[in-house]
This record gives structure tokens, sequence and C-alpha cells, in this order.
């Protein structure tokens, strides 16, 4: 664990730096795809962690994704994501996590979601973490262009050595 980490994010230490990997996408709007993911936590001595993620297409490499923000502890147990995406649309997820030996489980849920005038109609995010050892899982729900809230992304990444 960094000797600078914020004691609040203690917890969250094994989070810190890149992780990368495949995941898979659906939508009743559009077709099934898969993507290729890097992830990178790190932290600037502050009482918080910055999050980047990037995708691209397992077929041509070309971009997909990718969102920047910041990830703090409020108090033990419970997490703060504020996110900014490429794709005209910042959010602010609120949850909790847990951390049993190396395994931590981070559940969250958006509370606010702001859109530019020209993005698609996104009315709910959420997002579940499963941290175990050197490996990464995730999913992640959306309500978006009249759909309800439903599964959406799920991808497995490791750690970069």
């Amino acid at each position: 664990m960094p000797s600078d980490l914020c004691p609040d994010l203690q917890a969250l230490a094994p989070l810190l730096g890149s992780w990368v990997g495949r995941g898979m996408g659906k939508y009743p709007t559009i077709q099934p795809f898969e993507y290729l993911e890097e992830v990178v936590f790190s932290h600037l001595d502050r009482p918080f962690l910055t999050y980047t993620q990037k995708t691209r297409a397992i077929t041509d490499g070309k971009p997909l994704h990718a969102e920047t923000g910041y990830l703090r502890v409020p108090q033990p147990g419970h997490i703060e994501l504020v996110l900014a995406h490429h794709s005209d649309i910042a959010e602010i997820e609120v949850g909790t996590y847990s951390v049993t030996g190396d395994l931590i489980e981070v559940e969250l849920v958006t509370t606010t979601i702001g859109l530019v005038p020209t993005a698609k109609q996104v009315t709910a995010l959420g997002r579940f973490f499963r941290i175990d050892g050197d490996e990464f899982a995730y999913s992640v729900q959306m309500g978006a262009v009249g759909q309800p809230l439903q599964d959406h992304l799920v991808a497995v990444l490791h750690r970069k050595q």
C-alpha cells in the first residue's frame, strides 16, 4: 500500500494500478458487441482515487468509449464516484463497499445524470465491481432511450504486470 494514500482510502488500495481485459455489451437498441478495455486507478495524495477507462473494438482496435473521474470514501463502507463520459454524459454515483480478505465488492447507483442537449437520453446507471486479488470483474446496468434499467456491460480484467 502506498505510504501517502489517504487513510480513508486504505481499504481500496488493491484497486490501484492498471487493469486490462475483455468485455461484452448488449442493449435492446443495439447489436451485442465485445471490447478490449483498460482501467487505471491512481491517487494524488488527496482523499480520492482517480479513475480512467478506455475501450476499443476487438476487431480493429477502434476507440469505443472513455470515461474519467474520481472515487472517494466519505465514511467507511460508503463510496462516491463522479464520472465524465466522452459521450456527453456526466454522472454521480453513490453506494457501498465491503472488504473481506482479498475480496472487495462495490455497488453503486447513479443519483444524478447530466446530459448535454445533443446526448442520447440516459435516465439511470448502476455499477457493480468485484475485485479478488488480481482479477477485477464488473457489470454496468443502464436505462436509456426509453428502455428501463437493465444489464448493459460485463467484463473481467486482470492486473497489468
